[in-house]
C-alpha cells in the first residue's frame, strides 16, 4: 500500500477499505465517483468528488460536484485548492510577524520613552 498511487476501476468495497486503511496509516485521501454504491468511501475519505453525470443522492453526499465528467477539472480543482490555501497561510503568517513587531516596538518604546514610537498618523 505504501507505493499504491491510483486505484482506478475499483469495486466499492474496495474503494471503501483502501480508504479506511490509508485514514488508518494517517494518509489523507479523496474518493472519485459517481454513483449510490460510492456513497460509504465518500463519507469516510478526507473529500470525496462526484462526477456532474451521478446520481442525486451521490452528488448530496459528496463534498465537490464535478459540473462535467472531466477528470482533468477534478485535478485542477485540487490544484486551486491547494494554492489558496497555501497563500492563505502565508498571508496569516507576514500578519502575524507584522504585528508582533509592532506590538514589542510600542511597548519597548512605552517604557523608555513614556509614549509611543508610532502615532495614528
Amino acid at each position: 500500500m505504501e507505493n499504491l498511487k491510483v486505484l482506478a476501476r475499483a469495486s466499492p468495497d474496495d474503494k471503501l477499505l483502501l480508504t479506511a486503511g490509508l485514514m488508518a496509516a494517517g494518509k489523507k485521501t479523496a474518493v472519485i465517483g459517481d454513483g449510490n454504491n460510492d456513497i460509504k468511501s465518500f463519507g469516510s475519505a478526507h473529500v470525496s468528488f462526484c462526477m456532474g453525470s451521478g446520481t442525486v443522492i451521490a452528488k448530496q453526499e459528496s463534498d465537490i460536484v464535478l459540473t462535467d465528467d472531466d477528470f482533468f477539472d477534478c485535478m485542477n480543482a485540487v490544484m486551486w485548492g491547494r494554492n489558496i490555501y497555501t497563500n492563505i497561510k502565508r498571508f496569516l503568517m507576514f500578519q502575524i510577524t507584522c504585528n508582533f513587531s509592532v506590538l514589542i516596538t510600542v511597548f519597548i518604546g512605552y517604557l523608555y520613552l513614556t509614549e509611543s514610537p508610532f502615532t495614528s498618523t
